[in-house]
Parts: structure tokens; sequence; C-alpha cells
């Protein structure tokens, strides 16, 4: 007789404890931070950047990109007017400032 209830008892130990540490594990992953996260906290992401310029000019950005300038990490975004201008503004990843 102890040996029938042993083995069920046994099991759903086993399995409580491998759920737990599946829940804690789960808990440990979504406390990290995702690695692209950890950039932007450091500057400005691209999207941070086209938000920016739009907003200053008031105009559309039709193409942005992230690309190196020397030893640094700049945003090259292309806007457009309403009525039709078409200019680049190159935006510091790091600072934010415009150059």
């Amino acid at each position: 007789m102890l040996m029938r209830i042993g083995r069920p008892l046994a099991l759903v130990t086993i399995l409580l404890l491998a759920a737990s540490a599946a829940g804690a594990q789960e808990f440990i992953i979504e406390r990290r931070p995702p690695a692209r996260h950890q950039f932007e906290a450091q500057g400005v992401s691209l999207d941070q950047a086209v938000q920016m310029v739009q907003r200053r000019y008031g105009a559309r950005a039709v193409k942005a990109e992230t690309v190196r300038q020397g030893e640094r990490r700049v945003h090259k975004i292309r806007l457009l007017s309403a009525e039709g201008k078409v200019w680049n503004v190159i935006v510091d990843a790091q600072t934010g400032a415009e150059r």
C-alpha cells in the first residue's frame, strides 16, 4: 500500500519542483532587458531621432538609417516637406545633437 501512495506522491513532488523551477526561469528571462535596449539607454535610438527631427522641421521622414562616421554612429534621416522639398539631417546617435 505504501508503494502505491509513494510513487504518485514522488511524481507529484517532482512535477511541482520542475514547474516552480520553470516558473523561476521564466521570471529571470522576463526581467533581463533585451540587448537592443542596452544600446538605446546609452544614446538616441533611430526611432527617437526620426520623431525628433520630424517634430522640429514639420516634415516627414522618407528614409532613415544608422551609419558610422569615423568613430561615431550617426542617424542619417531624409526628410520630405509638404511643399516637396527634400533634405538630409544627421543626428549623433550618442548625444542626439544635429550636425
